[in-house]
Parts: structure tokens; C-alpha cells; sequence
């Protein structure tokens, strides 16, 4: 395990989060603040793991803003800022929600923290992983409050967002166990709702599916961003981005990740860290 790599994207993408923290505010523009995020782990020695995230009030994941967005922070905004720095291809993954102005969620961000930090507090070799999605779980309804069920925690490896590894926010009867060794991250998402999410539009997120055999402008792309996720903003240089993004949606060569919304509309918190586990030790990356 490239313990130092990982330690050093954690450190960035702690500081990246922190400074989204300070930038959302009321009026502030979804694209400026996702852009000085992500320079800001550039200009620390890292590149994006993935675009910044910014899902607001029912939006539970997986919006990133464009070019044009025109799309304003409002007082009461309920914003989900998920985010991560990778080194060489060893990432961190972290969020947080911020609330825009007032103070009516504050329960509901508070669980999801608090979740979260119990689910650290359980971690060690050979834990169940339906175990600490049941410590999740209980965390959430004891502040009145459901987990997200069709939303995970997931295993992180090179240049891999989701490796392997699929940690619930709920207790699901999983066996699979933590190992020493293992990098992954645990996300509780919080609703006042019944717990579930569905697919709506794009959010401007993208994903090689095709990796091999590639031709041209796709070759291209592919050498820049890998396995990892990417944002259309980052494709402005190449020719018809918009043009090349659709129709490699289209023909399956690459894959458009929708925003995930609460199913009736409720409001979602999501609070994440990145943690390493070895035979001695529980490190988290980004706290």
C-alpha cells in the first residue's frame, strides 16, 4: 500500500473541502466555486480524483456544474460538496454539507457527521461491513432520520473510484469484512425521506466504459483522465467537446452519470472520509 501517496491526497483533499466550505455561500456560482476547488488541488501537487460535486437540497450526488451554468448558491441551499485529490492514481474521497445561510437542517447534517464518526469509531480488522452499515443505520434513526439505502461506501483503488469493496449505510446481512491493506471510503447519506434515490439527468460527470481499442480524439481523452471520472468542463479543448461527449455516450465508449435524487424530494446531508486500513492502524486520510 502507497501509504505516503495516500496520506499526502487525503491531506490536499481535507484542505480542498475546507476551503469549499468557506467558498459556498449565498450568490457565490456553482462553476467558480467547483473551478477553485480544483485548482486549488492542482496548484497543491495533486490532480481532481473526480469532479467536484455539488448536489443540492433533494439532489443526493453526481451534479457538476458546466462552462455556462448560471447556477447560483440561495439562502436555505442544503449543499452536498463531495470531492477528491489523487497522487500517482492513489485517491482521497471526502464531503461535507454545508447549509447556505440558515440553520433549519442542522439536525439532519449533524446525524450524518455523527454517523459517520461512529462508523470510524467501529473500524478494525475483520469487521463486517453489514455491521457498520447497521451502526449507520441506527445513528441516523436515533436523531429521527433514514439512511440512504440504494447509496454505499465504497473500496478506493489505483486510479479506481469504486474498487471492489461496497460498504452500506444500513445493515444488509454482509459478510464481506474489512482487511488490513484495504483503502475505502464511508459516506452515510441522511434523509428526512424514506431512504431511496433515483436516476434523473445527466450532471455532467463522465467515465471511460470503453478502454481498450480506442481511437482518435476518445484515445486522447482516455490518456488525460484514465479510470477516473471527468468533468465536461475539462473537455473544452477538445474539438465539438459537446458533440464528442454525446456521441461517445451514445456508442457506449463512455458513460454519463446522472443525478441521483431523493425519490419524493427530500432533503439528503452526506458526510465522507477516506480511510486506510493496515495491521496496525486506522488512518483517515482526510479528517
Amino acid at each position: 500500500m502507497e501509504i505516503k501517496k495516500y496520506l499526502e491526497a487525503g491531506k490536499i483533499g481535507k484542505e480542498a473541502r475546507e476551503l469549499g466550505k468557506e467558498l459556498i455561500k449565498e450568490g457565490a456560482s456553482y462553476y467558480e466555486v467547483a473551478e477553485k476547488i480544483e485548482n486549488y488541488i492542482r496548484d497543491a501537487g495533486a490532480k481532481p480524483a473526480f469532479p467536484v460535486n455539488l448536489s443540492v437540497n433533494h439532489e443526493a450526488a453526481h451534479y457538476s456544474p458546466v462552462k455556462d451554468d448560471g447556477r447560483y448558491f440561495r439562502r436555505g441551499d442544503v449543499v452536498k460538496l463531495d470531492l477528491g485529490a489523487q497522487i500517482d492514481g492513489y485517491i482521497s474521497d471526502t464531503a461535507v454539507t454545508i447549509e447556505v445561510g440558515t440553520n433549519k437542517w442542522r439536525d439532519l447534517i449533524e446525524a450524518s457527521a455523527e454517523a459517520l464518526n461512529n462508523a470510524i469509531k467501529s473500524i478494525k480488522p475483520g469487521i463486517e461491513v453489514g455491521k457498520i452499515g447497521k451502526i449507520i443505520e441506527e445513528s441516523l434513526n436515533f436523531y429521527g432520520f433514514n439512511p440512504i439505502r440504494n447509496l454505499t461506501g465504497h473500496g478506493l483503488g489505483r486510479y479506481d473510484l469504486h474498487h471492489g469493496l461496497v460498504i452500506p449505510n444500513y445493515d444488509d446481512g454482509s459478510r464481506e469484512k474489512l482487511l488490513p491493506g484495504m483503502a475505502f471510503a464511508i459516506e452515510p447519506f441522511a434523509t428526512n425521506g424514506r431512504g431511496y434515490v433515483r436516476e434523473g439527468k445527466g450532471g455532467n460527470i463522465y467515465i471511460f466504459r470503453k478502454t481498450k481499442d480506442l481511437k482518435g480524439l476518445y484515445e486522447e481523452m482516455f490518456e488525460e483522465f484514465k479510470t477516473l471520472p471527468f468533468a465536461a468542463r475539462w473537455c473544452t479543448h477538445y474539438p465539438d467537446y459537446k458533440s464528442l461527449l454525446k456521441k461517445g455516450s451514445f456508442l457506449g465508449i463512455i458513460y454519463h452519470f446522472p443525478i441521483l435524487r431523493e425519490r419524493k424530494k427530500f432533503v439528503v446531508a452526506q458526510t465522507e472520509h477516506t480511510l486506510l486500513l493496515t495491521e496496525d492502524s486506522i488512518i483517515v486520510t482526510t479528517k
